[in-house]
């Protein structure tokens, strides 16, 4: 094994030095490259000398230690960071892997833990670059359909699940389904999986910094489709931000070839960052006047921060003309045209959610208006990218 090149990051001089003499007990395996006192020189002095690994310390000034490991890890993502502190909690634990850190020592360390520390983490972590860069051609760069409405109660739930399936089944795309409405997210009871892991619980165990770390969170429904499920209390919310949610789209979208997003209703933070990296919004309407209304205003709002029609396409659901509305006029109260009109079938759509079980779970959805009309949707969204 070659020299593991590591570079010291501490405000404090003495522990530094401390340090140094303990890794200078190993110089046959560790090299120490260099060292920094505050986190803002640690990002300078990177592109110098190379580090594999750095010890970062946690309180540093200028630039603390979780700030540059951000920093470090976005600009350098072959450098791994081991962050340093005097705290054990599990807090502290989940804020370092939060922003980067492959692993966490706890002050003061001697050496059997310090040198174990570096070289696991350094052969844990080279193994996988060395897999990830073996299977490069491999690596996606995943289309993202978002499912948006203006109006809770349109059915844009079951469309997300029910498109989602087609398109791992039909297409054989290797498909992700995550629900991002964070507060009221309905896809695991339509999927019967109310009890299985959620987004919330790979953030609160700090595992959201590599497709592998996060994987045994998403339920696998089958070959080709992953589901990555809300969390199951509205209060839970505040905890996903939208850098979290950015963190977590940066590791899945190199390992599908579609991701499907079924967004809360509300413009906040999270939801637009999911329509602006998203290459298709579906909006959903039902031919309620209320839902047609909302949904030309939440149109508007898409013209104004610069989607154009080409991005944002219109679905009407539970289309029937026996609600006092036609299809001319609804054609004509929308410029830009419908993308799909999917077919009125209550009974059968109420049942299938009343069991979990998606419309499309088998091949006895092609006998069904609503099922010919979603495989019709789906074909024409994968010709659309």
């Amino acid at each position: 094994m070659n020299k593991i090149k590591v570079l010291i990051a501490d405000d404090i001089e003495e522990t530094r030095n401390v340090i140094k003499k303990i890794l200078k007990l190993d110089k046959e395996n560790i090299e120490v490259v260099g060292e920094a006192d505050n986190g803002e020189e640690v990002f300078k002095i990177i592109p110098k000398v190379k580090p594999d690994v750095v010890l970062m310390d946690i309180n540093m000034p200028v630039l603390n230690g979780l700030e540059a490991t951000e920093k470090i890890t976005t600009e350098y993502p072959s450098v791994m960071v081991i962050i340093m502190s005097v705290q054990a909690e599990s807090e502290y634990l989940k804020k370092a892997m939060f922003h980067g850190a492959k692993e966490y020592i706890i002050k003061p360390f001697n050496y059997n833990t310090l040198i174990e520390t570096i070289t696991t983490t350094y052969e844990k972590c080279r193994e996988r670059q060395v897999k990830l860069t073996g299977s490069a051609e491999k690596v996606k760069d995943a289309k993202t359909i978002a499912f948006f409405s203006s109006k809770g109660g349109v059915g844009k739930s079951v469309l997300a699940v029910n498109t989602a399936i087609v398109l791992s089944k039909e297409s054989d795309k290797k498909v992700l389904l995550m629900d991002m409405d964070l507060q009221f997210g309905d896809i695991s009871m339509l999927v019967n999986k109310y009890n299985e892991k959620t987004i919330l619980d790979a953030v609160e165990d700090g595992q959201i910094d590599s497709y592998e770390n996060i994987k045994p969170y998403l339920y696998k429904y089958n070959n080709n489709l992953d589901i990555f499920f809300a969390p199951q209390k509205p209060e839970a919310a505040e905890y996903i931000t939208k850098e979290t949610i950015e963190k977590i789209m940066k590791d899945v979208r190199k390992e599908y070839d579609v991701i499907v997003v079924d967004t809360g209703i509300n413009f906040n933070d999270s939801t637009l960052y999911i329509l602006d990296m998203a290459q298709k919004i579906l909006m959903v309407s039902t031919m309620e006047i209320m839902a047609l209304k909302n949904t030309k205003l939440g149109l508007k709002v898409m013209e104004s921060v610069g989607y154009d029609k080409d991005k944002v396409k219109l679905v009407i659901n539970r289309f029937n003309v026996k609600y006092g509305i036609n299809k001319k006029e609804v054609e004509e109260a929308f410029k830009d045209g419908v993308f799909a009109f999917i077919p009125d079938e209550e009974k059968t759509v109420i049942v299938s959610v009343n069991k979990g079980i998606p419309l499309c779970h088998d091949d006895k959805y092609y006998k069904l208006k609503v099922g010919k009309a979603l495989d019709e949707m789906c074909k024409s969204l994968i010709k659309a990218f």
